[in-house]
């Protein structure tokens, strides 16, 4: 073993990328390994070797510690199996005693096997650099300075905890529903039941509708702003949205959507998590901070509430950001707090909060194709449903590659759950800690979607209309397909993606190709790009008369990236670890990355700051979206403590 440890200490092999490494181990061992090895991975390129090892009787203990930390623990491409897959020392040093061999006599083909200029964007044995984010823990923040009644004095009682659900009831017996159909205000009945929810508001926050300045932007947007005494102090913005999704049908309930029933623990109805828990949280917070005469901020709170946010929040948050950026100006904000995140998650005695630092891009592709039709007795081979089903069939083949950024949110995260939880997944711990971002990916990809498409762009088919009737050949099909767009990727890849996609099926059927007509970005994008080489087709061509033209419809990039590190994430770290402390316990606040999308993407360039947190413990239990919505009562308290300690530790904050 010493042999190997001082062979993987060396110069020469220093020199070598991993892949080159996998390479010549692959060579070398092939013959010894493949007949007690289940499988060799193929090296060639930069595809990595992958050994799936033989199940060996043998205990972890029976492996010599010096094979637990030789450099090889460091090197991506040569990961040991965890638990029960251990490889045989016998076909170990048999194969390093080959691969010494060759490498003796590497230094004459040093040139051959030397890195390319720039290297194979993967780190040398040996080479990988401690992370500098550690996940130290910024100091608890209780708010008793300001000589304010503390959260569970004001909400722990029984009759604090009536007038909540009284009020969070009231607010969701409004069927405030946005519907992706929706005209213009002023233009659409629907638009009815927002007046109405206005003036449930105003009843049960009479205080916040006294002392707060009101706006109401694009007639449903309400935009309030409870100035402070300090102006050299950035404002604070909160968010929350009024609108909920419509309810598919109302018999499939326990009780009906709309009447807010409460069982002695929760509450069901529609839009009771989504998002008026948050709305009736953060107006409670603030009409128990004004009716506080003692209480007289010295920071400006400033609360956005759109109403179309189910529906991409254009007409809503889309109307108030202008304003607010024409008010205020660029990076005015000390900080934006909006829905969202993923919640908080108990690993042992460690509760990790985990507020979304960025969200995904979001781009929604249609396909539009227009063919010939005709009477269905003498058809073509494919009619034009049966042509989008081969577009279908050729995106689903080619999903896009996952990827962890390292030192990103994702990775982060994982960092703080490798210091606070190591023995939680030990397997995923020793990945993180040898600092191997290709081992961790496949981790988050095998565990399931909801991690997988954290570093993954999504692509979801979730809409096609065609046909008008049967015995005629459709004239017109339209595909819709929805992409969830990670950091690594941008909107034009993914668009340009589609159109390598489809040229091939574009050949085949003679058809004319119009990728996103008046899309500049795009056609920058394009423009840059080499040449692609033509694919042939195999196939006979046959003269559709067709036209196929890609159009996209709801564009928003990956949001950038906000710090957890800093004066503002201090305040609002602290605040989490003083609101959700437990006894004998760790609250670990860390940032992470929303799958889907939230309000703040309007919002954008107001602040660096900008968190997504919807601070319910049972926010993933509370069927969002779907039938039978409900909310805990004591998740709602909770977060009522957690806005009530957040305004009051930000507007003690000096920067």
């Amino acid at each position: 073993m010493r042999i190997i440890q001082a062979l993987f200490n060396s110069h020469l092999v220093r020199m070598l990328s991993t892949s080159r490494i996998a390479c010549l181990l692959y060579r070398s061992v092939s013959p010894i390994v493949q007949k007690q090895a289940r499988g060799l991975a193929v090296c060639g390129g930069d595809v990595q070797l992958g050994l799936e090892l033989f199940r060996s009787t043998d205990k972890p203990s029976s492996i010599p510690s010096s094979l637990h930390h030789s450099p090889l623990s460091s090197v991506p491409v040569l990961r040991l199996k965890p638990a029960n897959h251990w490889l045989s020392i016998r076909i170990f040093t048999m194969a390093m005693a080959k691969l010494s061999m060759l490498l003796a006599g590497a230094a004459g083909v040093s040139a051959y096997i030397a890195a390319p200029a720039g290297g194979y964007g993967q780190a040398p044995l040996g080479s990988i650099t401690p992370s500098k984010y550690q996940c130290d823990l910024p100091p608890v923040l209780d708010p008793t300075g300001d000589g304010l009644p503390s959260a569970n004095e004001l909400f722990s009682s029984k009759s604090a905890r009536d007038q909540q659900i009284k009020r969070l009831q009231a607010i969701v017996q409004v069927p405030s529903v946005s519907y992706d159909d929706l005209r213009d205000v002023g233009d659409d009945d629907r638009w009815a039941p927002f007046y109405k929810l206005h003036d449930v508001l105003k009843e049960t926050f009479p205080v916040v509708h006294k002392r707060a300045k009101l706006e109401k932007v694009n007639t449903l947007g309400l935009l309030y702003t409870i100035k402070g005494s300090d102006e050299s102090l950035k404002p604070v913005l909160l968010m929350a949205h009024q609108d909920v999704v419509p309810v598919a049908d109302p018999s499939t309930w326990t009780y009906p959507p709309f009447d807010a029933v409460y069982d002695g623990e929760y509450i069901w109805g529609r839009g009771v998590s989504d998002d008026k828990n948050s709305l009736t949280a953060v107006l409670s917070a603030f009409e128990s901070l004004l009716s506080n005469s003692d209480w007289v901020p010295k920071r400006t709170f400033v609360l956005a509430f759109g109403f179309d946010e189910e529906c991409s929040g254009f007409r809503g948050a889309g109307k108030i950001a202008p304003l607010l950026k024409e008010r205020y100006g660029k990076d005015s904000f000390a900080a934006i707090l909006d829905e969202g995140g993923l919640g908080l998650q108990e690993v042992g005695n460690t509760l990790y909060v985990l507020p979304a630092v960025s969200e995904k891009g979001h781009i929604d592709i249609f396909f539009e194709l227009d063919v010939v039709g005709g009477h269905s007795s003498i058809p073509f081979p494919h009619t034009g449903i049966g042509i989008i089903a081969e577009i279908i069939t050729e995106l689903e083949s080619h999903p896009f590659k996952a990827s962890l950024i390292e030192d990103g949110p994702v990775h982060n995260h994982l960092k703080c759950q490798a210091r606070y939880s190591p023995e939680a997944y030990p397997d995923l711990t020793k990945l993180v800690q040898h600092g191997d971002l290709e081992g961790i990916t496949h981790f988050l990809v095998r565990a399931g979607r909801n991690t997988q498409y954290i570093v993954q762009t999504s692509q979801a088919v979730d809409v096609i209309n065609g046909g008008q009737k049967m015995n005629a050949m459709p004239e017109k099909t339209v595909l819709g397909v929805n992409y969830r767009v990670a950091h690594q990727n941008s909107l034009a890849e993914v668009q340009h993606n589609a159109v390598r996609r489809v040229r091939n099926i574009i050949k085949k059927y003679g058809l004319t190709l119009k990728p996103y007509p008046g899309d500049d970005e795009y056609q920058k994008y394009v423009g840059g790009l080499e040449s692609e080489e033509e694919v042939e087709s195999s196939h006979e061509v046959i003269d559709y008369k067709g036209t196929l033209i890609l159009s996209t419809n709801g564009k928003s990039h990956p949001s950038p990236i906000s710090p957890t590190s800093g004066a503002a994430w201090d305040v609002f770290a602290g605040t989490v670890r003083h609101t959700f402390a437990f006894d004998n316990g760790t609250v670990v606040p860390t940032g992470e990355i929303m799958t889907g999308n939230t309000d703040t993407r309007h919002y954008i360039g107001l602040s660096d700051n900008i968190w997504r947190f919807t601070p319910d413990r049972y926010h993933a239990e509370n069927n969002i979206h779907t039938i039978d919505e409900h909310a805990k009562v004591d998740g709602h308290i909770e977060m009522l403590k957690f806005y009530y300690n957040f305004v009051r530790n930000f507007d003690a904050a000096k920067f």
